[in-house]
């Protein structure tokens, strides 16, 4: 009886114990099950946002953004193009087309526009007279007809030159024939015409300006050339030559100190005539190193194929002028002025100029060379040197240094 009262409160014991176990196992399934669905909740809820998010439409920009963003593509597109256009396509039309290099080693503008030759008191000048001289072309034999002026002396500029049915051309060689004064042939540069200012040169000189051929109403339908133009004035000055006694002088400016340095070694050459000095204003040493330091070259000169599209088919046209040569060549005495703030030929490739003629002839059997700089302070750059006051004592030095020379004479 007692023993099984004890089974039986042990019965009871352990079902207890059983019951406790488990509604605590019970407790934490649904802890765990609430915790899982918190978890769930959370996640659900997370997701739910990230959803919203990415439907969420997005802003659109302001148009200031969209003004911006448009302008800044449409500038790189024209930057691009002006690269593309300038620095690509331009050199290879220019390596390909020898109009163009022409027009770049010439510049044969109309400058002034319209310009009457015949009148040349319209432009400030007196005691100037307009003709024209007829030289056969080297190359086919064609006429050639050179437009220029004769400028009398200052001291004769007011002299009646023309007469009463007498041929421009007769009255010209009547007073190349007469004169008692020292003959300058002046040559120009490019970008101009021979309706010039000669006040410098005509106190010193009878002046005679030509054209070259192309330029002004020189040839208008003939193309410009180095080798073309010295011929021209090789036989102008023969012709000159033919009708006096003075002493002739050339002068040149810019381009004309390349063709003038040129003509002389042509005519010592071709015909045993050494004129009487050369002067040069503003000179280059080469082409080729003319076209590398001006504004042309410090524009393409950075390119690697600037060597094949630029200066060799400039000297494979025969675009060469190559002064720091030809200078060597000549048996006179010579005169170099350059201004330090020269914008168009760099005052470096005069005054290299210089120390060639100097140090590469023989002064004694050649001629001297003087050369003159004038301060970038003065501000002459490329076409003004001769208003200094100081030009008309070294031409007169110049002249007189040229006479004192034992030399054959043009």
């Amino acid at each position: 009886m007692k023993e099984h009262k004890i089974n039986v409160d042990n019965e009871f014991w352990l079902q207890t114990v059983l019951d406790k176990n488990q509604k605590m196992h019970c407790v934490r399934c649904l802890n765990r099950s609430e915790s899982t669905d918190t978890y769930d909740h959370v996640n659900m809820t997370e997701n739910d946002n990230d959803i919203g998010k990415k439907n969420k439409p997005k802003k659109p920009w302001p148009r200031w953004k969209k003004i911006l963003f448009i302008s800044g593509l449409v500038l790189f597109g024209i930057l691009l193009l002006a690269f593309i256009g300038n620095w690509v396509i331009f050199p290879l039309v220019f390596m390909n087309n020898i109009s163009l290099q022409r027009y770049f080693m010439f510049m044969n503008i109309e400058n002034p526009k319209n310009p009457d030759f015949h009148n040349p008191e319209k432009y400030g000048n007196e005691g100037i007279l307009n003709f024209y001289k007829t030289t056969v072309d080297l190359d086919n034999s064609t006429l050639v007809s050179i437009g220029a002026w004769m400028i009398l002396p200052e001291k004769e500029k007011t002299t009646r030159i023309l007469f009463e049915g007498v041929p421009a051309n007769e009255t010209v060689a009547s007073i190349l024939r007469n004169t008692k004064s020292p003959i300058a042939l002046y040559l120009h540069g490019v970008g101009v015409n021979r309706i010039l200012n000669y006040d410098a040169q005509r106190k010193h000189f009878l002046v005679i300006a030509l054209d070259h051929r192309g330029f002004g109403d020189s040839a208008p339908n003939m193309d410009p050339s180095e080798l073309g133009i010295v011929s021209d004035t090789t036989q102008i000055y023969r012709w000159v030559r033919s009708l006096t006694d003075q002493d002739i002088y050339i002068w040149g400016h810019s381009l004309g100190t390349a063709l003038s340095t040129h003509t002389v070694k042509k005519l010592k050459e071709n015909h045993n005539i050494v004129p009487k000095g050369l002067i040069l204003e503003s000179p280059f040493t080469t082409m080729r190193e003319e076209v590398a330091t001006n504004i042309f070259g410090q524009i393409f000169g950075w390119l690697a194929y600037f060597e094949q599209t630029v200066q060799k088919p400039l000297e494979n046209n025969g675009f060469l002028f190559r002064t720091s040569k030809n200078i060597l060549s000549v048996d006179c005495p010579i005169l170099i002025m350059h201004a330090e703030d020269d914008n168009v030929v760099p005052f470096k490739l005069g005054k290299k100029l210089s120390e060639i003629a100097q140090t590469r002839r023989n002064p004694v059997t050649q001629g001297n060379v003087t050369f003159h700089s004038f301060p970038a302070l003065l501000r002459y750059s490329h076409n003004d040197i001769t208003k200094d006051p100081e030009v008309p004592r070294y031409i007169k030095e110049f002249k007189a240094m040229c006479v004192d020379q034992n030399k054959m004479r043009g």
